[in-house]
């Protein structure tokens, strides 16, 4: 109970960042900023930043500000994302797209991104606006790679991986080297605590993409096999593929190239998850994951924020 507390107070103070550096030049802004302030996200990217700025015992309070900054990225990823997507639902609700046509969502998602820029120059700090900089292109390059291998059968692991890291882990990574950045660490140590949040990053959309396959729809928040539906060849998919043999990737192959997959396809793509024992190896996988990053952490003294830190990263994982 009382971490919960707590998660909500730090959420509270960002919340209200954003209410503030979000502006309203005009009515359709005001709107956004509602909705955006409002959406339901779990703002990880802003408390993982928090969290390790407790870690370095951080006194400047700047770090409310990065993380808003970092929050307004993702915000503005996922405006842009909704019209790529053509999504009418986010996180239950109308996307920006659906409510007010998808050029305005475009536009939104450039003038959060503007604002959030305008807040980080404020703060005077050359290395954070490098490695800001960095993650806006990562992110653009990451959406162009995904475009172009999405429903590619000749994707490889290799690829994804290069998508998935400009596509979430590298806002990650930079959210716990600001921290770094922050504390006044050494290059050695910021590059150390960026690692850590990439593979975060890593984790938390493999995880994410083990959701469509392998959890309950009402438990996740997601569609059950949405992005079998829309034929991504996503993680599970991928790990699926290197373990079949010719014929069966044949079999899979045929599945991903139908313009439409039916309940029939579904229950295909299950058996062949099950007879080769995907979900094991899944778990087995990230559980490793898991507990080598929770490792990590033990480096720092025990605190009621490392403690808070690994009780959220068992729940994200």
């Amino acid at each position: 109970m009382k971490s919960k507390i707590k998660i909500q107070s730090v959420l509270s103070k960002f919340d209200k960042n954003l209410d503030s550096i979000i502006h309203e030049d005009i009515p359709i802004l005001k709107k956004i900023k509602k909705q955006v302030i409002t959406s339901g996200g779990k703002r990880i990217r802003p408390f993982s930043h928090y969290l390790f700025c407790q870690f370095m015992n951080v006194k400047d309070v700047s770090w409310l500000d990065v993380g808003s900054v970092a929050e307004l990225i993702h915000a503005a990823s996922l405006l842009h994302d909704d019209v790529v997507d053509n999504a009418p639902i986010r996180r239950g609700k109308p996307t920006i797209g659906a409510s007010f046509g998808n050029k305005t969502a475009i536009l939104a998602g450039d003038y959060l991104l503007a604002c959030g820029i305008s807040r980080l120059n404020s703060l005077g700090n050359p290395d954070l606006m490098e490695i800001f900089s960095q993650v806006l292109r990562d992110l653009s390059v990451s959406e162009l790679l995904q475009m172009e291998w999405e429903k590619n059968p000749n994707i490889t692991l290799k690829i994804y991986d290069q998508i998935i890291y400009g596509k979430t882990a590298s806002l990650f990574g930079v959210c716990t080297e600001a921290a770094a950045i922050l504390a006044n660490q050494s290059k050695e140590k910021r590059k150390e605590f960026r690692q850590f949040g990439v593979r975060l990053g890593k984790l938390f959309q493999k995880k994410d993409d083990c959701l469509d396959y392998f959890e309950d729809s009402k438990a996740s928040g997601k569609e059950f096999l949405k992005d079998f539906k829309n034929g991504l060849f996503t993680y599970p998919v991928l790990v699926l593929r290197s373990k079949l043999n010719l014929l069966e990737k044949r079999k899979l192959n045929r599945l991903f190239q139908k313009e439409i997959r039916d309940v029939k396809d579904e229950s295909i793509i299950l058996d062949l998850m099950n007879s080769k024992k995907i979900p094991a190896i899944l778990h087995k996988e990230l559980e490793s994951e898991k507990n080598d990053l929770l490792r990590f952490l033990n480096q720092f003294p025990k605190s009621e924020e490392r403690e808070l830190f690994i009780e959220q990263l068992s729940r994200l994982t």
